[in-house]
């Protein structure tokens, strides 16, 4: 009984593993895009079972290093040069040069929870 819930094709693990596919395909589709690098690298983690085979867990990932920047935001900040003794910048077509920059962060973007949270709303109200 065990192995047909949480073996390798059982019933829990598959409708974890459809679960976050569709969490994968609702974050890529939320994900803002540039170059589209974050949005590439979306991926569904690897489907685990609990030692007493009751609980199936699956996740999804942005393996994009500048990822969680995005997905929280951040609070305003300095920016300062690490190996230089000036940041230098383009603004309007002209090179500037400046000592510090303050930052003043961004918003938000949460596209995984969202996503997360609209399928499973959306696998909650079919039942």
């Amino acid at each position: 009984m065990a192995r047909q819930l949480t073996g390798r094709q059982g019933l829990l693990v598959r409708a974890v593993a459809r679960l976050s596919r569709r969490i994968e395909a609702n974050a890529s589709q939320r994900a803002p895009v540039d170059t589209g690098n974050m949005r590439r690298m979306i991926r569904q983690d690897p489907i685990t079972v609990s030692a007493d085979g009751r609980r199936a867990f699956g996740g999804v990932t942005s393996h994009a290093n500048y990822s969680r920047f995005v997905h929280d935001g951040t609070a305003p900040h300095v920016i300062r040069p690490r190996r230089a003794k000036a940041l230098r910048f383009q603004v309007g077509g002209r090179t500037v040069f400046a000592a510090k920059v303050n930052h003043p962060g961004t918003r938000a973007r949460p596209f995984l929870l969202n996503a997360a949270v609209e399928e499973v709303a959306r696998l909650n109200s079919t039942r």
